[in-house]
């Protein structure tokens, strides 16, 4: 007998703090995601130097996007 075992990302809610917007954001994040936050250094590099594809948020996009935003403009 054979049973079907679905596997679920690793997936929870965590705060991170936005030096560019100056405000904390809770955000859900991967496991994955949030190993690469720490290699990065910071929420805000992991936003601005990762691909839209790789993101594949459309809230990391939205994010990413009031992030160029701010930094043209403060």
């Amino acid at each position: 007998k054979y049973s079907l075992v679905t596997m679920k990302p690793n997936v929870m809610r965590r705060s991170f703090f936005s030096q560019i917007l100056n405000m904390h954001l809770r955000v859900w994040v991967s496991m994955k995601a949030r190993k690469c936050i720490i290699k990065r250094g910071s929420f805000d590099n992991y936003i601005m130097k990762t691909k839209p594809k790789q993101l594949d948020s459309k809230f990391g996009i939205y994010i990413k996007q009031l992030m160029k935003q701010k930094i043209k403009d403060p």
